[in-house]
Parts: structure tokens; sequence; C-alpha cells
């Protein structure tokens, strides 16, 4: 069964449908289930690799962009009463949101269609189609 939902979040209203449908499959899972919310944040300029893995190194105090984007999810799984875990990495969307589930050994991904911000890009045809495409566990697309 599925055990570990990977929920990428961006801060748009289609995230946190997302976010919704992922409460309601980790209460219907059972207590062992357990939601992976993921902040990815595009750098503006090309990091180097010494650069991107200190910035991988948070201790729970994420960029603002990224608690901002994350605290309305956390809201609507606390009121779920669902566990979950916070996580932010830096570089393309699709590669970072497939190498977390990976790393995580996460069951399934659900994620938004429509984003904002850098995450404009995000609509079926891209972000959501290249992680379809690299990942090999179901994906889950909230309009």
């Amino acid at each position: 069964g599925i055990k570990k939902l990977l929920v990428p979040g961006d801060g748009s209203a289609s995230a946190f449908r997302a976010v919704r449908h992922a409460a309601a499959e980790a209460a219907v899972a059972g207590p062992a289930a357990q939601i992976h919310l993921l902040h990815v944040i595009e750098p503006m300029t090309p990091v180097t690799l010494s650069e991107a893995f200190s910035a991988r190194r948070l201790d729970e105090r994420f960029p603002p962009q990224a608690a901002q984007a994350l605290e309305p999810a956390i809201a609507i799984l606390a009121q779920a009463g669902a566990r979950y875990s916070l996580h932010c990495h830096f570089g393309e969307p699709a590669a970072q949101i497939a190498a977390h589930a990976r790393d995580a050994g996460c069951d399934a991904i659900i994620m938004g269609t429509r984003g904002r911000g850098a995450f404009a890009r995000l609509v079926i045809g891209s972000v959501a189609t290249q992680v379809v495409k690299l990942v090999d566990i179901p994906v889950t697309l909230v309009k």
C-alpha cells in the first residue's frame, strides 16, 4: 500500500488542492502514511556545486519563499491530522521532484498542474510531464 506521498508545493491554489487530495489519500492509507511536502527553488543564476550542497543543508530554517509557499499546505495537513515532513531543494523542479521521490522511497506523487511565479510553467506538458517521464511510481495530477 501507499506509505509515502510526495507533494511538490509552490504556494499555488492548484498545489493546495493537491495537498488536500494527498491528505485524503493518507487518511485512507492509515496511520503509517506520511506526506513529504517539497518546495523547489529554481536558482536565477547558475549555482556552483559547492553552493548547491551548502544550500541543501537548511537545518529547518527554510528560505522565506519556501516557508511562504508551504505554510498554507502545512495548515491543511495539520487540520487533517496527517503526518508530514518538509523538504526544500534547489535546482530544476522536475529533476528535484524525481530525485526526492527516489531518494526518500516515495510510493506516489500528487501534484498540481497550475503553478505560480517560477512555477508558472507547471502546466500539463511541462514540469508535470517531465516528472511523469522521470519516475516509475504513480503520479496523480490535480488541477
